[in-house]
């Protein structure tokens, strides 16, 4: 494919047409390595002022600073022809309302949801839709980007994304980056045991890592675990149901222990809970519990689905044969 170089230094100064754009994005799709030079111009574009690159000396040292980076000879000359077409096109914008309009960095904002907080429903710019769960944070762009739409979580999303295949939804993590088109899926990440989950309902995702390259394709109704101590994945099916509950403010329980119950119980109400039987810890259960139940109610099941007894004594559980 003959590619023009020059409509990248275009596309630094958001001036290539809807017919450009197509063209540059064939190009990022014909290789690993066009698409991380092309990550690198997205970088370029959004993380420093517009200010920074009103000289010749300041672009020339941004480039340099961008090249150490990518530490390839044949790239290394591409962006120096690319930069050298933009440096011109910069400059006249230096002084421009709408040069800074277009180079300016993306301002984000946080959306929170403390501990005990009822699941929050996020809708973005786009009419994409955002379940965000108790203890987790979305950061989001006030506007999205001309060519990606990128989000940033800390905790447990469901996301159900509008598709639009010519602008890609890029969900990041601490340890791993998500491409989405258009999708339902479930995203939870664990700091504590330096892992992310993620569950596809529906659709089609793309697994990154951390550099941007492409890991997996996942397949609806896949889980896959990605152990960032290990640096492996794993892969399972799941009732993607059961893994996205929590949305509608339920726990749902598919054969597990009494054991597993009770921690999560002793974390939603701030108790502690004792299992007075190691036989009565090891009994499996399946059952739905609505998150706005109380503690007694929740007992009250448990014990009419096993043979159990129980006591509350203030902060104090006891669970017994």
């Amino acid at each position: 494919m003959d590619f023009d170089y020059r409509l990248l230094a275009k596309y630094l100064t958001g001036m290539l047409s809807p017919e450009e754009m197509k063209q540059v994005e064939e190009w990022r799709a014909l290789s690993i390595d066009n698409e991380e030079i092309f990550s690198e111009l997205i970088r370029l574009r959004v993380s420093w002022k517009f200010t920074q690159y009103n000289t010749p000396e300041r672009i020339e040292k941004a480039l340099d600073g961008l090249n150490a980076k990518i530490n390839n000879r044949k790239r290394f000359q591409v962006f120096r022809t690319v930069m050298r077409y933009a440096a011109v096109i910069l400059l006249l914008f230096s002084f421009s309302y709408v040069g800074w309009n277009y180079l300016k960095p993306d301002r984000y904002v946080t959306v929170t949801v403390k501990q005990g907080e009822d699941v929050k429903k996020i809708v973005l710019a786009d009419g994409s839709s955002v379940w965000l769960k108790a203890g987790s944070s979305l950061k989001i762009p006030e506007t999205f980007a001309q060519n990606d739409r990128k989000l940033s979580l800390q905790g447990e999303a469901s996301f159900d994304v509008a598709k639009n295949d010519q602008l890609p939804l890029y969900v990041s993590t601490n340890y791993v980056n998500i491409k989405v088109l258009g999708t339902a899926f479930n995203v939870k990440t664990d700091e504590k045991r330096q892992n992310v989950e993620t569950v596809l309902t529906r659709g089609k995702v793309a697994l990154l890592d951390k550099q941007w390259n492409a890991v997996l394709d996942m397949s609806p109704g896949e889980k896959v675990t990605y152990n960032s101590n290990k640096n492996e994945y794993t892969t399972e099916v799941v009732d993607v149901n059961i893994c996205t509950a929590w949305r509608l403010n339920q726990f749902v329980f598919e054969n597990v222990t009494l054991r597993e119950i009770v921690n999560q119980l002793s974390v939603k109400f701030n108790v502690n809970i004792n299992l007075e039987s190691t036989k009565l810890a090891r009994r499996k259960f399946r059952c739905v519990i609505n998150e706005d139940e109380s503690l007694p109610d929740i007992l009250k099941l448990l014990k009419y689905l096993a043979p159990i007894q129980y006591r509350i004594e203030g902060k104090e559980v006891f669970i017994y044969e």
